[in-house]
């Protein structure tokens, strides 16, 4: 039987990144949209082929129609929980893009619900959801480069130097909590987390680079108020360290993510700009001795360059997880360490993650 989704927030990450990703998925369909936009709806209606009775310009109607069993929220961030909790009310698994939102406060309420109605939400962790990443998760869970000491983790990019980009959401904290540290660094963040490298505590630093944009439906000029980078140096549960660099301000890169790993046994990078494998160096003596080499990532993964997201999320709404799997516990321990490090930057003081769960009670 095929599940039904709706999607809430049909922007440029659920047209693109979304539509792709369900469109490689088993056993489930696109039946409803809803966006404030009448330009995203005629998107929608075209990309999927829906009549006009399964657009929505208010996510309640959507979630009330009976016409999906399943919602995916694509909202700005500011929005995502109180969206969650109305779907959790009627009674439907949820999928929220990242962040779950702009603080751990509101997202341990939807973790509290998620579990009183005893409904899965999922989290869109994407980098988990990728072959060759998944591929590395499972190198360093068996222990191939033995006990980890040193992480290295790199996401910039130059979009917030695009010429003429305008005030939109993501540079306004009150719809989107932070900058870079939120979009780009919860991809990140969550890596730690699901490679079980827990972030116990940190330092950390942000900063505005474009203080101001034109606002959207105007020439006024206004200022912006999330972060443009951010850098965090954080303590493992482990014991191992981890670097974040994080930045929209990347003159001439599109986007560059990279992860490195330096255990006691060796080490182990992935970097999208290689493309698909990885590039090793450990083993016994003699590999070492080699040095770095690269390595294909194996086919039972999945095909090169897709995006296994929706179906993990189709998968946990049938009950079935795995260790690929991204559900609000992640996006909350995540969530934990965005607070973490907007504290620690502003009160220029290491922070640790008990104390932001401290303040959850």
């Amino acid at each position: 039987m095929k599940r039904k989704v709706g999607i809430i927030g049909y922007g440029w990450v659920a047209g693109e990144n979304h539509r792709w990703s369900y469109s490689q998925a088993k056993d489930v369909e696109i039946v409803a949209v809803c966006d404030v936009k009448q330009d995203a709806l005629q998107r929608a209606k075209k990309d999927f082929g829906l009549s006009d009775d399964r657009l929505f310009d208010d996510y309640r109607k959507l979630i009330d129609s009976g016409l999906c069993d399943m919602v995916d929220i694509c909202t700005p961030n500011r929005f995502h929980c109180e969206q969650a909790k109305y779907a959790l009310n009627a009674g439907l698994p949820v999928s929220i893009e990242k962040p779950v939102g702009v603080n751990s406060r509101e997202v341990n309420k939807v973790r509290a619900l998620a579990e009183k109605k005893g409904l899965p939400v999922f989290i869109c962790f994407t980098w988990r959801h990728l072959p060759t990443t998944r591929y590395l998760k499972d190198v360093i869970d068996s222990g191939a480069v033995g006990k980890v000491y040193h992480c290295y983790i790199k996401c910039i990019k130059e979009s917030g130097l695009w010429a003429g980009r305008r005030l939109e959401w993501r540079f306004q904290k009150e719809y989107a909590g932070s900058g870079v540290l939120c979009d780009l660094g919860s991809h990140m963040i969550d890596f730690l987390n699901w490679m079980n490298e827990d972030i116990v505590g940190l330092s950390a630093n942000m900063g505005i680079f474009v203080k101001k944009r034109q606002k959207l439906d105007s020439d006024e000029w206004a200022d912006v108020t999330t972060d443009d980078y951010a850098n965090i140096i954080a303590d493992l549960k482990s014991g191992a360290t981890a670097n974040i660099d994080l930045s929209r301000c990347a003159k001439t890169e599109g986007q560059l993510v990279e992860f490195i790993i330096y255990g006691e046994k060796g080490y182990i990078r992935y970097c999208n700009y290689v493309g698909e494998g990885l590039e090793i160096c450990y083993g016994s003596k003699e590999d070492i001795a080699k040095g770095k080499v690269r390595v294909p990532t194996p086919e039972k993964y999945g095909k090169v360059g897709s995006i296994y997201q929706s179906q993990s999320f189709v998968d946990l709404a049938n009950g079935k997880k795995d260790n690929f799997t991204s559900t609000i516990d992640d996006g909350l321990k995540a969530q934990m360490v965005i607070d973490a490090a907007i504290k620690a930057s502003e009160e220029k003081r290491y922070v640790t993650i008990e104390e932001i769960r401290n303040g959850l009670k």
